[in-house]
């Protein structure tokens, strides 16, 4: 900065990118008509000014700087401005081994403007000659000529998101605007605008940068639920978050949990923990995300009553986990009446490491395990059939085998047929969902990255669920049989649960009736199944239409098996009774769901999004005419105006307020834990327990829905 000899301010202009190609063009000279400027031209503002020149040096294919401008010392308001040709000045010698071009020619062609006393900005001078070539075929390629405005910014982040390349977002930017030379940047501005924006969350801090995308989701949707877990340090230990339309699913489908912790996502190698339900379609639905420092009981305790607390209390019917010392004893302290059950496929994998010794010398044994897993019909068939293996394999002091035998009632599947598990009787479902994930993040993925990317995956549940709903609603399935129960189910279950009932119906064919029997009200059936190979005992009592199958698929799965329609079929019954029809797995289930009411909140983008429709056809309709064109000018200027004014009342509101005790002082990005892939999870019997120590005790801050919430959130 310099001082002129009127004690007057001067800046010297900073010098833009010179444009470095070379283009032949045999003419120096553009008629651009009345969007020339002259001598005593008048302003409104300097933007206006520079506005002006800049669309007019564009036209006439040169790019502009500011070469200098002048300050009023008195009210250090600028009040006089130069802007020049980027190739004004001098030629710099350069003592470096790989100069960088310069194409500075002492080019004169400039605009300078003064302001007035009444605040309008009057050309003071314009030199229009140019002593070099102008491109105005290539314009668009000088750095004041380039820029992102905010509509292409949302476009830009929204295809980003979706995992579109940098160059296909260029492409496709091209055929919205009919040329690259319309779009108003390059390539190479999209990519540093994304890594710009990257450079900022990560300078932050991951901890900060992910509260305040939690808090703008919260914004955008008030039923937005999240709690972080602090240490003593106020360092991030545990995340916890979910969204408004997990919170409404877990009202219809939050019967059934599967809850996972093998999957490790971020940098900071914190385990993500799924809650995971099954919808009506079959499908896994994310009632709920954690991100976890460790895996211990106050841990596992911490993260099912906050999640507990988000679901409005309400427990879940079972819950389908991992073998794991720490979690057994958390649900069993949050969920003491929820049936806890270990996923059966982690038991049997472990197997050939425990079992090494009987395997190497009795290949035969998965036949009898298994025999005594999946055709025990009974709690007293299965401890039967168990001690036969333990005495024929010589198993009786094997201390895994024993841990197994005492905890049966939470993996043996005869002793859970009494309780509905949707089908699901591993994580498989956690597992499909951490798969899922894989296509979005990697282990190097940051706390605020990974809830970015955990937006876009839900927005691909969310379709997959539309596209299943649609085709329950328009398209019929096709029958396979005569039976009245197809017919009958074809019009109330949803495609994918009708299909699993159309196994059972096909089934018939190959089941027939042994004995029947009856006492008093009750019919007592034995049905061979011919393609299991196994006889099944179903009792029916048609006077209150209650029928039982020894194999209680309705039990677990939720819909009748061959057996009970076989025994329907044989006392006149040709209609599935109401109460064996849950509504969970219907078709109009969640129709009051979809059904968006215009009143009901919506996202940011879901505003933008429907605004822009909205202005698309304003553009069609205002075009039409200069009556029209002149009315939409106006409409959208007052619009405009209004807007400006309603969120700047907004934002004055929100800096009144106070802020929580989190904005008090910064959060801390939680300590990169020393890992080896992902962590072991399942204990054996002779593993002990986690001890608690003096550091379990924890600061907690949880953010829930509203303000008066807040101290019924601290969890100790």
């Amino acid at each position: 900065m310099e001082v002129d000899g009127n004690g007057e301010h001067v800046v010297d202009g900073i010098e833009e990118q010179a444009f470095n190609e070379t283009v032949d063009n045999d003419s120096c000279a553009v008629e651009v008509n009345d969007k020339e400027p002259y001598t005593g031209m008048k302003f409104g503002s300097q933007e206006n000014a520079h506005s002006f020149y800049r669309d007019y040096a564009k036209v006439v294919g040169f790019g502009i700087s500011t070469k200098h401008s002048r300050r009023s010392k008195a009210s250090r308001q600028f009040i006089d401005v130069t802007y020049a040709c980027t190739r004004y000045g001098k030629q710099r010698e350069s003592i470096a081994q790989n100069p960088r071009p310069c194409l500075k020619v002492e080019c004169e062609a400039s605009l300078r403007i003064k302001r007035n006393c009444d605040g309008n900005w009057i050309v003071h001078n314009f030199i229009k000659h140019h002593n070099h070539e102008l491109f105005p075929g290539y314009a668009h390629y000088f750095p004041c000529h380039r820029g992102i405005n905010k509509a292409q910014k949302h476009c830009i982040e929204n295809w980003q998101h979706a995992g579109v390349r940098t160059s296909q977002i260029y492409d496709a930017m091209a055929k919205q605007h009919g040329g690259y030379e319309n779009i108003g940047c390059l390539e190479k501005d999209i990519r540093n605008h994304l890594d710009k924006g990257r450079r900022l969350a990560l300078e932050s801090g991951d901890a900060n940068a992910m509260l305040e995308c939690f808090m703008h989701m919260q914004e955008e949707n008030p039923k937005f639920f999240y709690a972080i877990d602090l240490d003593d340090e106020d360092r991030i230990k545990n995340v916890f978050w979910v969204d408004a339309k997990g919170r409404d699913d877990y009202q219809e489908f939050g019967d059934v949990i599967s809850f996972d912790t093998t999957y490790i996502t971020n940098k900071y190698k914190m385990p993500f923990a799924p809650f995971i339900g099954v919808n009506n379609h079959f499908q896994s639905r994310l009632l709920g995300c954690a991100l976890l420092s460790d895996e211990s009981t106050h841990t596992f305790t911490w993260l099912m009553k906050t999640w507990l607390r988000a679901m409005g209390g309400k427990p879940p019917n079972a819950i389908i986990t991992d073998q794991d010392r720490a979690m057994k004893a958390s649900i069993k302290e949050v969920f003491p009446n929820t049936r806890h059950r270990f996923c059966l496929w982690h038991i049997l994998r472990k197997v050939p490491e425990k079992l090494s010794h009987v395997l190497s010398k009795h290949r035969d044994f998965m036949i009898y395990l298994n025999i005594c897993i999946y055709k025990s019909w009974s709690k007293q068939q299965f401890e039967d059939s168990w001690h036969e293996m333990v005495e024929k394999f010589q198993l009786s002091r094997d201390v895994w085998i024993h841990s197994l035998y005492e905890e049966r009632e939470h993996w043996v599947p005869v002793y859970m047929k009494d309780t509905f598990f949707g089908g699901m009787s591993t994580t498989q479902r956690s597992e499909s969902i951490n798969s899922f994930f894989d296509k979005y993040v990697c282990k190097k993925t940051t706390l605020r990255e990974f809830v970015e990317k955990y937006k876009v995956a839900l927005q691909d549940r969310e379709e997959a669920e539309m596209q299943a709903d649609f085709n329950t609603w328009h398209k019929q399935p096709v029958l396979r049989t005569p039976s009245p129960f197809e017919k009958q189910m074809s019009m109330i279950y949803t495609h994918e649960v009708f299909k699993k009932f159309q196994v059972e119906i096909l089934g018939l064919s190959g089941c027939r009736i042994v004995k029947e029997h009856k006492d008093n009200q009750v019919t007592t059936f034995k049905i061979f199944d011919f393609q299991k190979n196994e006889e099944f005992i179903v009792e029916c009592d048609v006077s209150k239409e209650e029928i039982s199958c020894i194999c209680h698929l309705f039990e677990y799965n939720g819909y009748l098996c061959r057996h009970s329609l076989m025994a329907l079929q044989a006392v006149g019954v040709f209609a599935v009774p109401p109460h064996y029809i849950l509504r969970r797995w219907t078709k109009d289930v969640r129709s009051k769901h979809h059904k968006r009411k215009k009143k009901d909140v919506c996202s940011s983008k879901e505003r933008y999004d429907h605004l822009y429709e909205n202005a698309i056809e304003l553009l069609e309709e205002g075009s039409l005419s200069f009556e029209s064109y002149d009315f939409a000018c106006h409409a959208l200027e007052e619009a405009l105006k209004q807007c400006v004014t309603i969120n700047q009342s907004l934002k004055i509101d929100k800096e009144k307020v106070s802020h929580n005790n989190l904005h008090e002082k910064p959060l801390r990005d939680p300590q990169e834990k020393k890992t080896k892939g992902a962590p072991r999870r399942i204990k054996s019997g002779i593993e002990k327990g986690r001890k608690r120590t003096s550091n379990d005790k924890k600061k907690v801050r949880i953010f829930p829905l509203y303000q008066n919430f807040y101290n019924d959130l601290i969890l100790t």
